[in-house]
């Protein structure tokens, strides 16, 4: 059924097609490219991927391979970071890391003073009118050194990362002054950087691993004349795409927006145009309308839809996340919204897992094309109790100081993500061994067998089949039942009713869902099962929550979930059926059957009718044989 005898030659026959990735694997790891609105593996899976960000910088990494950024201490800053990659993906202590974002940290990059002429109006100055020599002063910026530290420090650190399974995103140095401007000096600087990269030939042979951020947190792109317009973003950024692509890198690039990172409006109408597009966004406690104080998951969910509109058309990653609760009356700082932030135990946002986090989840679980990086390898990782004494113990972040203050260390993001990073990578990985060819549907859809019938398309339940009865047990909020091909869905069209039988009534809260969508988190048909055992579907009259309508001809999930609690469903079949009682597969189609106007019909009950009546007929032939058909 599933043409298993076929499965290694198309294995083989894709292995061999060029994808828009290079199809060149780094170890264990898989290229990725960009379909749809999804990154995908050469196999076709579908693939959503969690990690931390970092940089090689001394200071901010708390001076643990040493003081400065020389040639003397590129060994040690190397092995540092494989230290750390070792620990973020160690499956045995719980750390299920497999993206990292590589800063490609000015400290290196910077040598002379006003090496590179800057836009007098990209300068920026700090409250008191003097030049700020932070990371958005790319004047000591020194091409020469790039190519240098790409060859001997930032592709060496990716190396050590792909070599652990991770997944590269390569940020260019520093950040954005606050006003950036097409044809700016800006715009150059960050042509120069991916000219640079791009040429490096690793970064090139591995760009199915190897990605591109384009940018660092933009706030205000103007046009060249300084004048504010929608076009702004495109033109700022495509020729910086167009370069890339010039160069021979084919890897996915991720694209910034503007304020922060947070307003991708314009895009919509005006969007990057080429091959292995996505958009990188950052999210934290306040932004997207929602925090610890107002926290409403379809509120945020709606809101991020509203700002990041491109995530109907491209993948998404978030590449700034993290989040820990308030310890301090005091303010720590305030956000790049100017909200004030409050003491916490370490991350620059604060706000609550079970609050702020619980809207920022539902964003990823509803869209479902969604992967992120959190804002430092500390979010996830206690550092220190993992290099300390070569111990190599894997803790999460926060998670000793809040116990030991007596508190539920899930409220930080380093214990939170632990769990979370754990079941996704359960789903969305990428690997050969997950690729299935593509099924042939059998003349029941819903048949009830292992092979077909899927108890884990959300949360791990578990069925058994018999010839007489299927046992289901549903975890719960969990759904167990059938998922049907991702583009095509299964065409149903053709049919009346789907009828499902239970042999006992069911339990309270239980439903089954149908949807035209591969999103489980999209609004389905819902059919309340709560104490019955006898259920017919009109399958061209099923809507949502919404009033909108379910479309039969390409059905994607169907399935039973419990709502409460977990419970066991007792089901003795589920069928087509035409006429709401009996099963399609009993009951032939008139097509091909030139004879059936001369012969005689009758309806189930004896009664002759006419040979055009709807429904189904019981047909006798002038040579005694006898069909059941249906007429539509």
């Amino acid at each position: 059924m599933r043409l298993k005898t076929t499965f290694l030659a198309i294995v083989a026959m894709m292995a061999s097609m060029t994808s828009m990735a290079q199809e060149v694997a780094y170890g264990n790891l898989q290229p990725l490219h960009v379909d749809g609105n999804q990154l995908k593996d050469p196999y076709g899976n579908k693939v959503v991927l969690h990690g931390v960000m970092d940089t090689p910088s001394p200071y901010f990494n708390s001076w643990r391979w040493g003081n400065s950024a020389t040639d003397n201490n590129v060994a040690a800053c190397v092995n540092y970071f494989n230290k750390l990659f070792t620990a973020i993906t160690d499956h045995e202590q719980g750390a299920y890391c497999n993206i990292f974002r590589l800063h490609l940290d000015p400290c290196w990059t910077n040598g002379e003073k006003n090496a590179w002429p800057m836009d007098e109006r990209e300068i920026p100055y700090n409250d008191k009118g003097e030049i700020d020599g932070g990371e958005a002063n790319f004047s000591s910026y020194t091409g020469t050194r790039l190519t240098k530290y790409m060859r001997t420090l930032y592709w060496k650190i990716a190396q050590a990362g792909l070599k652990k399974g991770l997944y590269i995103i390569m940020r260019p140095p520093g950040v954005c002054p606050r006003d950036i401007y097409v044809g700016g000096s800006y715009q150059k600087f960050l042509l120069d950087v991916w000219d640079r990269v791009t040429q490096n030939d690793s970064v090139k042979k591995y760009c199915g691993q190897v990605g591109i951020e384009l940018a660092n947190e933009p706030i205000n792109v103007h046009m060249a004349n300084g004048t504010d317009s929608d076009k702004a973003l495109h033109d700022f950024f495509q020729p910086i795409v167009d370069k890339i692509r010039a160069n021979g890198f084919k890897g996915i690039i991720w694209v910034p927006g503007t304020g922060y990172q947070s307003n991708y409006r314009s895009y919509a109408k005006y969007p990057i145009t080429g091959d292995n597009i996505g958009y990188a966004v950052h999210n934290y406690a306040g932004w997207y309308g929602n925090s610890d104080s107002h926290c409403v998951p379809s509120e945020a969910i709606a809101e991020f839809g509203r700002s990041c509109p491109i995530i109907r058309t491209n993948p998404i990653v978030i590449t700034e996340v993290d989040w820990s609760p308030q310890n301090s009356e005091n303010i720590k700082n305030y956000n790049e919204f100017g909200q004030p932030v409050y003491g916490n135990y370490g991350t620059w946002a604060t706000a609550s897992t079970s609050k702020w986090g619980k809207a920022y989840k539902a964003i990823l679980d509803y869209y479902g094309n969604v992967s992120m990086t959190l804002t430092g390898t500390g979010d996830y990782i206690d550092i220190d109790d993992y290099v300390k004494d070569n111990k190599r113990v894997v803790t999460p972040a926060f998670k000793k100081a809040m116990e030991a203050q007596g508190l539920d260390p899930y409220e930080a993001c380093g214990v939170a993500c632990f769990d979370w990073y754990e079941k996704y990578y359960q789903v969305d990985y990428p690997a050969a061994e997950r690729y299935q060819p593509k099924q042939v549907v059998p003349e029941n859809p819903f048949e009830l067998s292992n092979e077909w019938f899927n108890p884990t398309i959300l949360y791990d339940g578990s069925a058994s089949h018999k010839s007489a009865m299927s046992t289901l047990s549903l975890k719960q909020g969990g759904c167990s039942g059938w998922r049907f091909d991702e583009e095509e869905g299964v065409d149903l069209s053709n049919y009346k009713y789907l009828v499902i039988k239970l042999v006992r009534n069911a339990l309270k809260n239980t439903f089954f869902r149908i949807y035209d969508t591969a999103n489980y988190w999209a609004e389905p048909y819902k059919l309340d099962m709560t104490g019955n055992k006898l259920f017919v579907i009109d399958l061209h009259d099923m809507k949502n929550a919404s009033g909108e309508t379910i479309d039969p001809s390409h059905i994607r999930i169907a399935g039973f979930n419990s709502a409460g609690a977990d419970q066991t469903l007792y089901l003795s079949e589920i069928y087509l059926s035409y006429d709401g009682e009996n099963p399609a597969t009993s009951v032939e189609s008139p097509e091909a059957d030139v004879e059936i106007a001369t012969a005689k019909h009758y309806s189930l009950d004896g009664r002759r009718i006419s040979t055009n009546e709807r429904g189904i007929h019981v047909v006798k032939y002038s040579n005694g044989q006898v069909k059941k058909v249906f007429i539509k």
